[in-house]
């Protein structure tokens, strides 16, 4: 960013000595104009490439997350727990929010003969959805956004679900599948080859079925097992992707 200002008032001057600009130099006499404006904009001294991608995108919020399911059926299934990063694009500022399914909230569901146990947690979910301007998540686009729509779906809360194109999307199972060469593209080789390490914990699926019974004396321990699991994926995804925003899109696609 060393010089930008500099180098947008030049280009600025040949266009006011009616001199053309080169494709490349056109290209940048934007770029740089949309810096000016976003910082007048937003109020700010200084923004950084990257800033500049996202905020000329109508990107300031972006929110990471992940899902763990008791089954990837989610018929008479249910969610067990998410977790959400909100991530502030102005000011790198990270928020992070979790909510697991209860003995209350199973309790609820079996006193009206459901499997909507993760009736509540879907509403905390919802909303922290409409809190970012764009949802990013490992394999998102084919497992986690479906499941939640079903989810929605399946417990009459439809209203939850973000209209169509009301949301921007990405994923970085799709980045890396474009932008890296790996073996496989899971989110463990993600961290792995972005990272240097993985966090990535065993699916030990014990706990992910001893979810469904509140009484076992095992409950707490799986469930803090499971939001764990998913806690640690759902920082994984947000600093992996923080290593290889800068070499793919910024996307703007809307779901």
């Amino acid at each position: 960013m060393a010089g930008s200002k500099s180098i947008y008032k030049v280009l600025q001057n040949k266009l006011k000595l009616g001199e053309k600009l080169t494709y490349e130099e056109r290209q940048t006499f934007n770029f740089e104009r949309n810096r000016e404006l976003l910082k007048k904009q937003y109020g700010v001294r200084k923004l950084t490439d990257i800033q500049v991608r996202y905020l000329e995108k109508g990107i300031r919020y972006i929110g990471y997350w992940d899902i763990e399911t008791s089954d990837f059926n989610p018929y008479q299934n249910f969610m067990i727990c998410y977790c959400f990063e909100r991530r502030d694009i102005l000011t790198n500022k990270i928020e992070k929010y979790e909510y697991h399914i209860t003995k209350n909230d199973i309790s609820k569901a079996v006193k009206n003969n459901t499997f909507d146990f993760d009736y509540k947690l879907l509403q905390k979910l919802g909303k922290c959805m409409e809190s970012v301007d764009q949802l990013i998540g490992h394999y998102a686009g084919k497992f986690d956004m479906p499941y939640f729509r079903t989810r929605c779906l399946l417990t009459k809360q439809d209203n939850l679900i973000p209209l169509y194109k009301q949301s921007k999307f990405a994923d970085t199972w799709r980045m890396m599948k474009t932008s890296l060469k790996a073996p496989r593209n899971t989110l463990n080789n993600l961290a792995l080859y972005t990272l240097g390490k993985s966090d990535k914990t065993h699916v030990d699926l014990e706990y992910w079925y001893k979810a469904r019974f509140k009484d076992s004396p095992d409950w707490e321990k799986s469930i803090r097992y499971i939001i764990d699991h998913c806690r640690k994926d759902v920082t994984m995804t947000r600093k992996a992707h923080m290593k290889i925003e800068k070499f793919n899109s910024i996307s703007g696609v809307l779901v």
